[in-house]
């Protein structure tokens, strides 16, 4: 038992020992415990959600130039005749058939 006593007496006079004993203790912890793999996986969800909060800061500012524009007239005529096939009275409309005509 004395010998023991000792021997960590000894080691406890090596402070250098006693660090590199403390830090393999405390990393071999950590890593069983698994808090380094949950710290990797929320620094690579952290990288996901930057990705997905700028697309959709990009998409917001394509709607609210697509708001802004549906306030002008031009804008919400244009795409009554696009998606709509609508057209002003006076306008000339030619209608062209698929099929073909027999001659």
């Amino acid at each position: 038992m004395s010998q023991i006593l000792s021997g960590l007496h000894d080691f406890l006079y090596h402070p250098v020992q006693v660090f590199w004993t403390c830090l393999i203790i405390v990393f071999t912890s950590l890593l069983v415990d698994g808090t380094f793999i949950k710290l990797w996986r929320l620094q690579h969800d952290r990288q996901i959600l930057i990705t997905r909060i700028d697309q959709a800061k990009s998409r917001s500012k394509q709607l609210e130039y697509r708001i802004h524009q549906a306030y002008q007239t031009e804008f919400i005529e244009r795409q009554a005749r696009d998606q709509l096939d609508l057209v002003r009275e006076g306008d000339l409309v030619f209608v062209f058939s698929d099929e073909a005509s027999d001659i």
